[in-house]
């Protein structure tokens, strides 16, 4: 017997989730079979100046972006090697350089790390293909297809190929196939038309002492197909009903059962948690795949600087979009599961303090490997601290700079070094609108920063004295 829940449940629901998360304010919208049966905004978009979120406020995205760049790649021959497509593609593994796929890039198996900070600081400074160039420099911690391990600059190398084979831009290439077609009017690339726009979203970040503060807009120029979107609850109804195999407006699906399969399709094992009910299965191309209940499920996320969303399917055809204005919040994790359970009538689990958890562990061990162990016994730096003033060069990070007075830049990222210990500082900067301290050491030919947290730290060889 099928369950009808009615729109006031899945209003207190999500209402109620929001409140004990915190979350300033949010839009959703639930489809199934085609239909739309739930859609409104909850709370505030400008907390300032108490605006309310409608299903017509725009929000960024993020990550959620990349299902739709694994759909525009979908159709093509996704084990050809990338270099049939870049040519100059390389890898610092000469193996991998030679094998990398689209599927590898799109499933998150290429044995990378993120190396996130080359894109967050590189917008205005370098262009996509100087990303993809860097590549063949950066260091991995998994063989090739060993493991999955989250990358975004993969997905900028499919979004190049996809902008390629189009003969314009990656951003080109969305809108011809899915934006356009589906009628997505409101849906953009750019923060600027997003921040002119009368209803926007602004960015919240809890901050350590849980005061809800404002931060800047992330510009998402370098990594656009990673997750440069920025779109509303109205505009994402017609990419549910796609992504749901059905068509809009009476045409028929503009993704194909088989296309939608190959998405669906475990490219890669994920890690499972066996105290959760909701079992991971695998990545896909651009979905995370699970069960719960005994529904397989395909999701996407994403968190960029002051926002949270999730985009979410089932396979009976229910169809979740969740977006936010909080940075990285795991209400866009619980909530959809909230809303399963009441649209088949079964009582929840505790989702908001399991993603809660989960969440924590995951900041607390990125805290655990930044941070700087005290010393037993603190030494004094060896050298008189403007002798560390210099310039230092990585042939992919490419240049950070330190003054006289031990305030260091790297592209868009700039700060204060603090002494720690001997040759040992703290580079402090900020990342995803927090102040983040990255552990940075001296020796006589160059500075090693922990850039990556999963690798050691980069080595930046001394090319330049800098003197007054």
């Amino acid at each position: 017997m099928e369950v009808r829940v009615t729109a006031e449940i899945l209003r207190d629901i999500i209402e109620a989730e929001r409140l004990r998360a915190g979350v300033p304010g949010c839009a959703v919208v639930v489809v199934r079979r085609g239909d739309v049966v739930f859609i409104d905004g909850f709370g505030r978009r400008h907390v300032g100046n108490d605006l309310p979120v409608t299903p017509q406020t725009l929000f960024p995205i993020g990550s959620s972006t990349k299902t739709f760049t694994a759909a525009l790649l979908a159709g093509l021959d996704l084990d050809a090697p990338i270099r049939s497509y870049l040519p100059d593609f390389a890898l610092l593994d000469p193996v991998a350089s030679e094998h990398v796929s689209i599927r590898d890039c799109l499933s998150h198996r290429t044995g990378l790390p993120r190396h996130d900070i080359l894109w967050q600081a590189g917008d205005g400074v370098i262009n996509r293909r100087d990303l993809i160039d860097a590549l063949a420099y950066l260091p991995a911690n998994k063989r090739f297809r060993e493991a999955y391990q989250y990358n975004n600059l993969l997905y900028i190398v499919a979004g190049e190929i996809a902008g390629q084979l189009q003969a314009g831009t990656y951003e080109e290439a969305v809108a011809q196939r899915f934006l356009q077609p589906l009628a997505m009017a409101r849906t953009n690339f750019s923060v600027d038309e997003t921040k002119r726009d009368p209803d926007h979203a602004k960015p919240y970040l809890r901050a350590a002492d849980d005061e809800l503060q404002e931060i800047p807009f992330a510009r998402l120029d370098l990594a656009g197909p990673a997750g440069g979107l920025n779109s509303t609850a109205s505009d994402l109804v017609p990419w549910l009903l796609t992504l749901t195999g059905h068509g809009v407006e009476g045409r028929g699906p503009l993704l194909s059962n088989g296309i939608l399969e190959q998405m669906r399709t475990p490219a890669i094992d994920m890690p499972a948690d066996s105290s959760s009910a909701i079992t991971a299965i695998g990545y896909g191309l651009g979905q995370m795949l699970e069960t719960y209940r005994g529904h397989h499920v395909a999701h996407h996320g994403g968190n960029i600087d002051g926002f949270s969303s999730q985009i979410l399917t089932r396979d009976d055809g229910i169809g979740i979009a969740l977006l936010s204005n909080l940075h990285a919040t795991s209400f866009r994790d619980s909530l959809p599961y909230y809303l399963l359970d009441a649209i088949d009538g079964v009582p929840s689990p505790d989702h908001g303090s399991y993603f809660r958890d989960r969440l924590k562990a995951r900041f607390a061990a990125a805290d655990a490997a930044r941070a700087l162990r005290a010393p037993e016994s603190p030494a004094p730096p060896s050298r008189p601290l403007a002798d560390y003033a210099g310039r230092y060069q990585h042939p992919g990070y490419g240049e950070i700079v330190v003054d006289r007075s031990l305030a260091w830049s790297y592209r868009g990222l700039s700060g204060a070094m603090h002494h720690h210990h001997a040759e040992v500082f703290e580079a402090v900067t900020t990342l995803n609108g927090a102040e983040v301290g990255l552990p940075a050491e001296f020796t006589p030919d160059a500075l090693h920063m922990r850039l990556e947290l999963m690798v050691p730290p980069i080595r930046f060889a001394r090319c330049a004295t800098i003197r007054q």
